[in-house]
């Protein structure tokens, strides 16, 4: 396998050198660079290909989200990165808009190492040409909403406030009635009627905006005309609640931190975002996808493989890709089905989604219930040192299916 060439671009020469040590032990897997600025950086990236580049935010003579602009236009293919302790809301709108990625610091070196080894995987996926040319032109290709970036940045701004959001929110008349429809129903027992945009936000919580945003966004960008389609369309939205809401709890109780229950959720509520894309394409090859899942034992993976040239998933990851959702999230969804070709030996969003997606089924028609299969992996629990946490885990399921079950 080519070794990766990564370039990281700081000018603080004690933040180099910290990168330079935590990074040490992945010599044998990329090779690494170092510049000081943007020109420096420019000046290298003339003379050696690189597949990466990590820039920090706030450098005197241009900015990160100057230089990673410049980097875009020169070199397309190279994934781009923000390394930056400083995150106004301004300056993260800014580099949102230029970076596949932004990450805080400090930042710890397994963390660094996730984040880059998930970003190679994902870039190896989104660079299939089957994919390419099965999907579609990304420029034809729906977008995400510009609300969903504009939250991104209001959220990261320690100062802004429940009003602020819903000022963003009402500028969007379908997002906030969803959002008012969702804190009115029977899911939170008001006994009032809720109609004030801020109070909502108070009650559904900040973190989950963007969820909201997505998952109406998705629906709206993937339409059915069957009404047979449509019903799986139903199961698939079902199905997507209850698996987003048990990753959460699973990561909750391994004591993740930060937004990584919150990374599992949305990666649940995701995650058979594939097969919508294939429900709303429909035409012959879903005509004997559906055929073939209802007459034959063949692997889901290997029918849709053999159908289309790639799988849900890749064709999920894709898409993400091009929205520029977190990778640990993307990962979470492009190796559900195969958790074990992860490299990190954790718990994380992949581990809770495959658990949450295998222990949670939705109810669909007989003889297709195969559109949904996927086969616990114990192998990987195994490796991670989780496998005795499984018990816990199916005491989880049985809680959001008594849940979700309730009228």
């Amino acid at each position: 396998m080519n070794k990766k060439n990564i370039l990281f671009v700081d000018d603080n020469e004690q933040v180099i050198n910290g990168i330079q040590r935590q990074l040490r032990p992945y010599r044998e897997q990329w090779t690494l660079f170092f510049a000081h600025g943007g020109a420096e950086a420019l000046q290298l990236m003339a003379q050696q290909p690189i597949d990466l580049i990590v820039s920090d935010m706030l450098m005197p003579e241009m900015r990160g989200d100057e230089l990673l602009k410049k980097v875009s236009e020169l070199y397309p293919g190279t994934v781009r990165m923000i390394l930056s302790g400083y995150a106004d809301e301004e300056t993260l709108k800014s580099g949102l808009e230029v970076a596949h990625q932004h990450i805080s610091k400090p930042c710890g070196a397994e963390t660094l190492r996730e984040v880059i080894s998930q970003i190679f995987k994902i870039q190896a996926c989104v660079s299939n040409p089957r994919i390419i040319d099965g999907i579609g032109d990304p420029n034809k290709l729906p977008s995400l909403p510009k609300i969903y970036r504009e939250l991104n940045a209001a959220m990261a701004d320690e100062n802004t406030t429940c009003g602020d959001l819903a000022n963003i929110f009402a500028r969007d008349m379908v997002l906030s009635a969803k959002l008012l429809q969702l804190v009115n129903s029977p899911y939170f027992g008001l006994k009032r009627v809720v109609s004030n945009l801020t109070e909502a936000i108070n009650l559904i919580g900040i973190k989950k905006l963007n969820n909201l945003v997505l998952s109406v966004h998705v629906k709206a960008a993937f339409p059915v005309n069957s009404p047979e389609t449509e019903r799986y369309m139903q199961y698939i939205w079902q199905d997507a609640g209850r698996t987003a809401e048990l990753a959460r709890l699973i990561a909750l109780s391994e004591n993740q931190l930060e937004d990584r229950p919150d990374q599992a959720y949305l990666g649940g509520l995701l995650h058979n975002m594939g097969l919508l894309i294939f429900l709303s394409r429909g035409g012959d090859q879903l005509k004997t996808l559906m055929e073939q899942v209802k007459n034959t034992d063949t692997a889901l993976e290997q029918l849709e493989m053999a159908i289309f040239g790639f799988t849900r998933s890749e064709a999920a990851a894709y898409l993400l890709s091009l929205w520029k959702i977190p990778p640990r999230i993307i990962e979470a969804i492009l190796l559900q089905n195969t958790p074990n070709d992860t490299a990190y030996d954790g718990v994380n969003a992949l581990t809770a989604v495959h658990v949450a997606a295998c222990l949670l089924k939705p109810p669909v028609t007989e003889g297709y219930d195969r559109l949904f299969d996927m086969k616990l992996d114990t192998d990987y629990l195994q490796r991670i040192g989780k496998i005795e946490r499984l018990p816990d885990w199916e005491t989880l399921a049985d809680k959001i299916i008594n849940q979700f079950a309730t009228p």
